[in-house]
């Protein structure tokens, strides 16, 4: 049965759950254009309040792998479920410029700890030998979450107000809440619903690669200045705050070549495509090799090089969509190698911690990013600084990249 394949019942649920986080955090993006006119925003203020949301996300980075890593993912993950379903649907009762960052800020702090403790969980459950592929698959929520939330937030905003969007898309995460309590479980001891002979065997072989993974000496605290763990902070700082001003600001890029709301909302999923397809490729190559470093170090350059050529092209409404499909594709298939890294890197006693800093410090980027598209914007009254800019963020993230050590397992 599916429900006994841990790769379609951890996976799977895991996925819808990001899924819907990942709706509820950029369908601010497709209503931007009313909600900017309803409050009175500029597009730097609509860029200061979409930041507060990754203020509010990294506070609970550490915390929240800490707890997963020594209690339990499966309840760390309820408890951000139901809150940051809850403050998604008060995003509809906004009224205000303050009330919106507040509200931005809150929802990034339900949320802050989900991919971490997630992560935390797929350590739990798949091998050195699976795990890229596993993050990859899990990560496909990134590409396939705008292809779900384009269209259905374009179409909500087509015939009902931006307010009922918010509603609307709030509202499965509460159901999901009840799948999530009975379908997960911490780690394959707990799972009754595993074949014996397989949870025996998975049981056995996590317990060698951890027994193999190189001990942080001292307080867990010690692994917040691992070199690797402070290298890999770096590098997702320069690479998210590069992401976010671009996936935050492409419907407004899209919407402002005169196009409707509507399309925007399809041509907003045409990058995911080729995520999903480069996320699946790097991934499997990754793990064929067991190599992590350089398949993420090459899909990440290779993303910051059409943000830079697309300054030739003229800024037309083809080119611009495949320049930003073709970069944001190309970040989308970095991710399994990347999460992986720190999984090899770090024991399962403190992998949460350098899972959080990781993930925390690279947000910081999201503050950057989105804000720094909007005051761009209203500065030059274009975004092509601004996406050049990001182009050269993500070559200096695949340079800082480099020196990080690592010990290439041969392939199995």
């Amino acid at each position: 049965m599916f429900t006994h394949n841990r790769w379609v019942r951890i996976l799977g649920v895991a996925f819808v759950m990001y899924v819907l986080a990942f709706v509820d955090r950029v369908n601010l993006s497709m209503a931007a254009p009313f909600v900017r006119q309803e409050l009175d925003l500029s597009p730097a203020a609509l860029g200061f309040a979409t930041g507060l949301f990754f203020w509010g996300y990294i506070i609970l980075q550490i915390p929240a792998g800490r707890l997963a890593s020594t209690w339990s993912p499966k309840r760390v993950l309820l408890c951000l479920l139901l809150l940051w379903s809850s403050v998604s649907l008060t995003t509809a009762l906004v009224h205000t410029p303050l009330q919106l960052s507040i509200n931005r800020f809150a929802l990034g702090l339900s949320e802050g700890g989900v991919l971490t403790c997630t992560l935390v969980l797929i350590r739990n459950w798949f091998t050195k030998a699976e795990r890229a592929r596993a993050n990859a698959l899990f990560l496909l929520t990134f590409p396939i979450g705008p292809m779900i939330a384009g269209p259905i937030s374009g179409l909500i905003l087509t015939y009902s107000h931006w307010r009922w969007m918010f509603v609307i898309e709030a509202v499965p995460g509460f159901l999901w809440a009840l799948v999530w309590w009975w379908a997960i479980d911490d780690r394959p001891q707990d799972a009754k619903w595993l074949a014996e002979e397989e949870r025996a065997d998975l049981i056995r072989q996590l317990a060698a690669e951890d027994e193999a993974t190189v001990k942080i000496s001292g307080h867990w605290v010690s692994t917040l200045w691992h070199p690797s763990v402070l290298l890999l902070a770096l590098y997702n700082f320069l690479a998210l705050m590069a992401e976010w001003g671009v996936n935050f600001w492409f419907p407004t890029v899209l919407k402002e070549t005169g196009l409707s709301i509507g399309i925007v909302g399809l041509l907003a999923a045409v990058p995911s495509v080729l995520g999903i397809t480069l996320m699946l490729a790097v991934a499997t190559s990754s793990d064929r090799l067991r190599e992590r470093k350089w398949h993420m170090i090459a899909a990440t350059a290779v993303a910051g090089l059409p943000l830079l050529i697309m300054q030739a092209t003229g800024g037309g409404t083809l080119s611009t969509v495949i320049c930003l499909s073709i970069a944001i594709g190309a970040f989308l298939g970095r991710f399994g190698p990347f999460w992986t890294l720190p999984g090899e890197i770090l024991p399962s006693s403190v992998v949460g911690v350098g899972f959080g800093l990781i993930n925390g410090f690279g947000n910081l980027g999201g503050t950057v990013g989105p804000y720094f598209f909007g005051v761009v914007k209203t500065q030059t009254g274009s975004f092509s600084p601004a996406l050049a800019a990001a182009g050269v963020s993500l070559l200096l993230s695949a340079l800082i990249a480099m020196p990080i050590g690592t010990k290439r397992s041969p392939p199995l």
